[in-house]
């Protein structure tokens, strides 16, 4: 035997042992014995039992499923499911594309004829449902990280439940990393459920909370965290740290980075490795790798890390105890900083125990924990639902408000995103999808940018809006290191528009477009921005074009653009994005600029936000329309374009009639 087959045959036993080795390998005859006997199966195993990789390949081995057809296992979150993926094709010693294992993201699909074990976000199997509302091509279907309750496994959980009804062959294993089970049993009772749960391999974690509230929680994380490395020279153990999001990450890794370089002759070396949903996938592989010798690897997470993802070496956990997560207040979604549950708090500290004692740091009070909800609201019971009703119309279900949910969502917001759908014409008067609507829904983006493209090709501008679409699709397009903040800010001036933050991106769009494919990399190193995230954006745009063309009556339309003139790109924008229109108010004086958003039934006063091309704009526009709404210590409105308010009631007369009598 020659020396490359011998590797891969150490290789494959390796594999063998480990997976041998994992808590779940025990219980698999009779996980596979119930999966046989029971047309649902309700798995219940802790963070770090091997669930995830491991099911969905003893069901492929089992070769329980009918030849011509897939198991799909889905996630809440892109970032798992690849991750998930890339570990179970490379446990079977296959590779990605070619043998039985792919994903399928939104934007990225990696599945062939020949894929058989189908990782995918829970969106993209409700997109499928759209088509094929029984879900034809799968024998089984594995939901996993049920206990996340994200809005998209909740539709999921509808859809399977109708799927059960008509298919006799169809296998549903439901998968949760919490004990509260009760719920799923209850919903799933007409395929009497069999509940199986799978002890994890836990470790004691002492568990220590601050004396009082701290001010300054990103102050206090790092104090924290270089304690933890100064005090524990001889555990090498790495530090977990849970922030909110992409900008408390990067803000951090440059903090620690610098810290890092000031560290006694004698401390080991920090290896600081953020992971968040918007990093290239290469960037986010560090956090797996194991860290060199003679350095502490510490990584900086939002709460992906609490159960989607397992991180081996952690043995200290840091939690601020904080989550940002989107809510629904009026007809508009905003992005808010809340305190997480008190069960989202024992998945954290439980990632610091999974392979030795381990310590978690709350940087909270005990009482504070104590008051604490028990579990986390559901995605479905605050967040807008547009996207939810259009998708369950699509598949015939009329009575929207009679849904079989597993956890019904607030009626008044159904009825809510029922009138937002009917403003941007997906609805007739009487509930019934328009045409339109069902265009609507088969572009992959949400109703409001898909009206923007839809209008974007009667104007002639379809080319700038899919630029402006995929551009915002994809986050972290700039970067600005802290000690280049200045010199970043100029190499950008001459895209910056006075038309408004999408015109700025459409205009770095198109200048890196106009670059020489070679010379990309360092057009990008030289305009401090983030190259993979533009390589993203083209794939994204290139998707769309595709989906765009079919609904288009010619491609020329698809590649046409207005530039230089922007206003049919604006207007298009407008056309999608009126209902987040916002007028200048009195009081704003020069750059003091206030508005206040003019379509929710209280109005809220907003400031632009300081990332924005607008802020301290003198004088500020009278009218804009905007991306988003962001709640920090004030409300800010992010990504914003200013508009002629004729241009509202051109795209709403029933939103905006009044327009005309607001007072100049």
């Amino acid at each position: 035997m020659d020396a490359k087959k011998t590797r891969e045959l150490d290789a494959r036993e390796a594999m063998a042992k480990v997976r041998a080795s994992l808590p779940i390998f025990q219980w698999k005859k009779s996980i596979l014995d119930t999966v046989r006997n029971s047309r649902v199966v309700i798995v219940v195993g802790e963070t770090g039992s091997g669930k995830t990789t491991q099911i969905p390949q003893y069901i492929f081995e089992s070769k329980m499923t009918a030849p011509t057809k897939r198991i799909a296992v889905t996630q809440p979150r892109r970032v798992a499911a690849i991750t998930v993926a890339q570990r179970v094709a490379e446990e079977m010693g296959s590779v990605i594309g070619t043998g039985p294992v792919g994903y399928c993201v939104r934007f990225d699909d990696t599945t062939t004829p020949n894929t058989k074990l189908k990782f995918m976000t829970d969106g993209m199997l409700v997109r499928e449902a759209l088509l094929s509302p029984s879900l034809d091509a799968y024998s089984v279907i594995v939901l996993d990280e049920a206990h996340e309750r994200s809005l998209q496994t909740d539709i999921l959980f509808g859809v399977v439940k109708r799927a059960l009804a008509v298919r006799k062959d169809l296998r549903v294993v439901v998968m949760s990393a919490t004990l509260d089970v009760g719920l799923f049993e209850s919903f799933f009772k007409e395929s009497a459920p069999a509940v199986l749960r799978i002890p994890g391999r836990m470790h004691p974690v002492e568990i220590f909370y601050t004396a009082k509230a701290l001010p300054d929680y990103l102050d206090a994380v790092l104090v924290t965290t270089l304690q933890i490395h100064l005090d524990n020279p001889d555990n090498n153990g790495s530090v977990l740290v849970f922030l909110t999001g992409q900008d408390d990450i990067e803000t951090m890794e440059g903090l620690l980075t610098d810290y890092g370089t000031r560290l006694p002759a004698t401390a080991a070396k920090l290896l600081v490795c953020p992971i968040f949903s918007a990093m290239p996938r290469e960037a986010q592989m560090l956090a797996f790798e194991p860290a060199p010798r003679g350095v502490r690897k510490v990584i900086l997470a939002t709460n992906i890390a609490e159960t989607s993802i397992t991180i081996n070496g952690v043995r200290f956990v840091v939690d601020a105890g904080l989550v940002k997560q989107r809510s629904f207040v009026g007809h508009m979604e905003h992005l808010q900083v809340e305190s997480i549950s008190q069960a989202q708090a024992w998945q954290r500290s439980g990632r610091a125990g999974r392979e030795a004692p381990g310590v978690c740091y709350r940087l909270f009070p005990e009482e504070k924990f104590e008051e604490l909800e028990p579990r986390a609201v559901p995605e479905i019971k605050r967040v807008s639902l547009e996207v939810v009703v259009l998708q369950l119309k699509v598949m015939g279900i009329d009575d929207i408000i009679g849904f079989d949910f597993i956890e019904r969502p607030n009626t008044n917001n159904l009825l809510k995103a029922l009138e937002k759908l009917y403003a941007l014409g997906a609805f007739n008067t009487d509930g019934s999808l328009t045409p339109r609507g069902r265009t609507m829904a088969s572009l992959p983006v949400d109703p409001m940018c898909a009206v923007m493209l839809l209008k974007a090709l009667e104007l002639g501008c379809a080319a700038d809006a899919l630029s402006v679409v995929a551009m915002l699709s994809v986050e972290s397009i700039f970067y600005s290191p802290r000690e280049q903040k200045e010199k970043a800010a100029s190499s950008r001036a001459q895209f910056v528009s006075v038309d408004g933050d999408q015109i700025m991106l459409l205009n770095v769009f198109n200048a890196y477009n106009q670059t020489a494919s070679k010379q990309r990399g360092k057009w990008c190193r030289d305009h401090f921005i983030n190259h993979r995230a533009m390589q993203r954006v083209e794939k994204v745009r290139e998707q769309l074009t595709g989906y765009l063309s079919k609904v288009a009556e010619t491609d020329a339309v698809v590649t046409a653009s207005a530039l230089p003139d922007t206003v049919p790109v604006r207007k298009a924008i407008v056309a999608g994005f009126f209902l987040n229109a916002a007028m200048r108010t009195k009081s704003a004086l020069m750059s003091k600029a206030s508005f206040q958003t003019m379509c929710n039934a209280v109005k809220e006063d907003v400031k632009v936000h300081p990332s924005s091309v607008l802020f301290m704009r003198n004088p500020p526009p009278r009218y804009v329309v905007f991306n988003e709404l962001v709640f920090t210590s004030k409300h800010y409105i992010r990504n914003l374009v200013p508009i002629e308010k004729d241009w509202l009631v051109e795209a709403a007369p029933q939103f905006f009639k009044k327009v005309d009598q607001m007072h100049q």
